[in-house]
This record gives structure tokens, sequence and C-alpha cells, in this order.
């Protein structure tokens, strides 16, 4: 049975608190972004945990361990794995998204991917990652949320990602639950305003609050909160205005650690996003998150002037010491917990590059399996799907999606798999409606793949199709007679909008190497495609 995580304050550990000034305990409750350390010259700061982008394997290795070298504390070193580990570690296996691997319905592949995320990053040296996300797909405009998400209903949510995070936990990883009191209920991006989830009281303990109270209670070990305002347990401010949860003590103290029990870490999401710093002054944010519950600041602006600024705030109150201290002694009791105090158990960590348990073959097949279970046929009144394509078979593919020059691999991917069954295969990219219902209309094609929809971006604050692209879905040539079949790559609610235009629609939720693979084998009939909606409707 599991049991929630309590972190234990040890003598150890606060022993070390009482020996660090005022900017050692500050550097022990803070997550820079290591290129922002480099870049501010702070390569010597002691800091309680460092976040590293997307980068090569073999670079990877040698900046964690010189930052390990130079840490005297040992630190969390921290990524997001948020579905398997090569988004983030470029070399390591490439899964689909969360949604895609919640379609599968399997909670032991779910495991398995979250062990394969752990083994390969932990490898490295990380031991901490922002995931899994944990917000309900409710609102198909997020554009924070999406196939990030493991889908709409609470029950299926726990299942996998719960499945996921105890594969991070069972093999080292710190997994990270977020966005805490939940995103996905909204068409605002954090990011850039603080976000609001409308849900009543009894309505969030059904949904949100139901997840985090079942992923707490089987032990996830840290939690997230988002710049979300949860008016239905909190008050507004002096303008009316509720505030986002990482600054708020009724909803991290009152809510998560009272009311749920949460005992955990508690880490801000980016304090420099729009949803915090828009809210209130960039440093009182700061002040105020560790004040009202948060143990540990992601991504502050670590530099000379932080520091003052930071002094300023605990000579006026809105920051004291004895908040820094507790704080502090919370990370270093979880860096006790974990075996991290030491520079020699940091550096075998990262000495450890071959792990005779990781088997990437494995891991990479696992991906693919994961990509070829997922794929789904959403919507087919006409029943095209399977589809015959014989070598005379003249193909157009079409894309239509915002930035499609971002994705020119995916499609060139598309035609190359095509290629494969007919000799004809046209590619059009944003031709524009007038040239689309020509080739519909015309009897110049006997199939028209269509590429339709973009991923996510944060800040982006629009995921539909948007701007003169989405002009190609005008004109009338999906109703013509050309059979149609679109396909959504990346944003699994195109079906939501296109509820009359589009007939025929599959999902793939994301693209790895084998996707267009996969998806050219289900379209073909070549193996049977999924046709439920498990993960959302």
């Amino acid at each position: 049975m599991k049991m929630k995580y309590r972190i234990k304050q040890t003598p150890q550990a606060q022993q070390l608190v009482n020996s660090l000034d005022f900017r050692g305990l500050l550097n022990q409750v803070i997550c820079p972004a290591y290129a922002r350390i480099q870049q501010e010259k702070q390569e010597a700061e002691n800091f309680g945990a460092v976040f590293f982008h997307p980068m090569e394997v073999s670079e990877l290795r040698i900046a964690i361990r010189r930052f390990q070298e130079a840490a005297g504390i040992s630190p969390l070193i921290v990524s997001d794995l948020e579905c398997g580990p090569g988004n983030m570690i470029q070399g390591a296996a490439r899964f689909p998204y969360m949604m895609g691997l919640s379609q599968t319905n399997s909670p032991e592949l779910a495991y398995e991917a979250g062990k394969i995320a752990a083994q390969e990053a932990g490898e490295l040296g990380y031991n901490w990652t922002f995931s899994p996300v944990v917000d309900l797909a409710a609102d198909p405009d997020s554009p924070v949320v999406s196939m990030r998400s493991p889908g709409q209903d609470p029950e299926h949510v726990i299942k996998m990602a719960g499945a996921y995070m105890q594969g991070l936990q069972d093999h080292g990883m710190i997994a990270t639950i977020k966005h805490f009191p939940g995103d996905g209920h909204s068409s605002l991006d954090h990011h850039l305003t603080t976000s609001v989830n409308p849900l009543t009281q009894r309505e969030w303990w059904k949904g949100p609050g139901r997840v985090f109270q079942a992923l707490i209670d089987d032990g996830a070990m840290a939690v997230m909160p988002g710049h979300i305002a949860l008016p239905a347990f909190d008050v507004p401010d002096e303008n009316g205005l509720y505030p986002p949860a990482a600054l708020s003590k009724r909803l991290l103290v009152d809510l998560l650690r009272t009311k749920m029990g949460f005992e955990g870490l508690i880490v801000s999401d980016a304090i420099e996003m729009g949803g915090a710093v828009g809210y209130m002054n960039y440093y009182d944010a700061c002040a105020a998150a560790l004040e009202n519950g948060c143990d540990l600041l992601l991504f502050p602006r670590v530099n000379e002037r932080f520091y003052t600024e930071m002094e300023c705030r605990m000579e006026s109150g809105k920051l004291s010491l004895q908040t820094l201290r507790d704080r502090a002694g919370r990370i270093l009791s979880l860096k006790e917990q974990l075996g991290l105090f030491g520079q020699k158990e940091a550096s075998q960590a990262v000495e450890n590059t071959q792990n005779p348990a990781i088997s990437k073959e494995h891991n990479v097949r696992v991906a693919e399996r994961i990509a070829r279970e997922s794929i789904t046929l959403v919507r087919d009144r006409k029943g095209l799907v399977p589809f015959p394509i014989k070598p005379e078979t003249r193909v157009l593919h079409a894309v239509i999606m915002n930035n499609h020059d971002r994705y020119a691999e995916l499609y060139e991917r598309v035609k190359r798999e095509l290629a494969k069954h007919t000799a004809h295969v046209e590619q059009w990219v944003d031709p524009g409606p007038d040239r689309l219902f020509e080739a519909a209309g015309g009897g110049s094609f006997d199939l028209i793949l269509c590429s339709i929809g973009s991923r996510l971006s944060y800040g982006l604050n629009v995921v539909r199709l948007h701007d003169e692209v989405a002009r190609n879905m005008m004109g009338g040539w999906t109703k013509l007679d050309t059979p149609i079949i679109f396909v959504s790559h990346f944003h699994p609610f195109v079906h939501k909008e296109y509820e009359a235009s589009i007939d025929t629609l599959i999902n793939t939720y994301g693209d790895i190497e084998v996707t267009v693979k996969y998806l050219v084998d289900a379209l073909t009939g070549t193996y049977a495609i999924r046709r439920e909606l498990l993960a959302h409707n």
C-alpha cells in the first residue's frame, strides 16, 4: 500500500542550515536555469537545484558533472520529463505526448515509460523531474494543457499519470504533479496572465482535487502550483483580483498542506511567468511565494540585484529569516533522505554512465509501441479507413498548420511513407482554399490526406488554427467528391472545432521517428487502428 511522502527535517540538515548566511539560505531555495547561471556568471554559487534545458547527451554529461563538482552541497539536478526522456535529453528515446500514452489505456506501459525516463535521465545525474502533468484537459482551447494532459476523466488520469509517477519514483526520480490547483479549465495562458480555475468547491473536489489527492496519497514527492487562481477556496485582494496559487497561503497552506495533508516538496512554477509577476512586483512575488508555502522558487533571475532586492524584502518584513531557514531545512532534509549529501555521491551518480540495466534498444521499442497503440481514428462518418492505396492511387498531402516551416521533417516523412504505396504523391503546404477546392472537385486526386493543427508553444495563447493559415478551411472543399482524411499530429481537439466540416480524422498525439510509418500502416489497413477515445471525447 502506497503512503503519503513526507520530508522529515533532520538534525544534520538543521546543523547545515545554521551554518548558512542569508545568501547561502536563499541559494538553497531556488532553482535557476543552467543557461542563466552561465549568462550571469554565477557558476560558483551553491544552488539547491538547477534545471537543464534540452542538450545532447554528451553536452549534458559534461555540464552536469562540472556543476556538481563545483557544488559544496550536492544540488538537485532537474529536468522536465513529461513523457519519456527524449524531449529534454537529445539522443535518448523519444515518446509520444502524455495524452498519447494515456490513449493506450495501459498502466503497465505508463509505468515502463516512467521507468525509462528515470533510468536514462538518472544515468546522467538527474534526480528530479517536473512531471507528470495531471491537469484535466477540460477546455479544448487551453493553450497550456492539451495533449500534455493524460485526459479529461479524473479516474483515467489517476490511473495513467499515477503509473507514470510510480515508474519515475520507483527508479530514483522525484516526480512532481502539476499544475495545482489544476490547469486546463481556461483558454488563458498563465505564462502570460493569471488564469482562473472557475470550479466550485464541490466540482473541484470531484475533478482536479480528486486527482491531486489520489496521487498525493499514493506518494507524490513534489507538487508544482501554477499561476492559477481558484476563487472557490480563496478571497480577492484589494483590487478584486484572486492571487495565483503559487502566491496564495490559502491554497498552499490551508488547502494543500492542511486539508490534503501534503508533506512533500512544493516548487513554484517559473516565477517570471506573467501569471505571477503580472500580479505583483517581481521581487515581492519571489518573497510571497516562499512566505506563503513554496519550498523552492523556479527560474528566478539570479544576479546581484536579486540578492540585494531579497535582502530588502527581509528587512521590510516581506520575507523572514525563519522562513528561509525552514524552507532550506526541508530542501536539505530531502537531499539527505535521497542520499545526496556529500560530493562523493554526486560524482558517482554522474560517473555511472554504463548502467547495465538500461537497454536503449528496449526503450526505443517501448516508445514505438506507445506510438503505434495511441494512434486513434477519432471520426469516420464515411467509412474511409482503412483506405486502399494502390500503386496507381493519386494522393495529395495537404499541410494546414501554423508555423508550417517548423514541421518540414514531419511532412516529408508523410510523403516518403505514402510513396512506398503509390508513385503518385503531391504535397502542398498552405495552398489556400481556392486551390484545395480545385483539387477536391476536379478529379485530379483519389485521396486528400490533410495534416492539420500545430503543437503547443508557451506564450502562444492560441492553440487553434489561426491567422491566414486558418483560411484554408474556407471555400467548401471538404464537402466535394474526393475522399479526405484529416490527421491531427499534435492538437487533440481539432474535431471539436470542425464538427461539421471534418468527416474523417485521425489523431497521432505527437511525432516521433516511427509515428508517420504507423499512421500510414493504420490508414492502409496493415493493422487495426484504435477507434475508441479513452483520454478525451
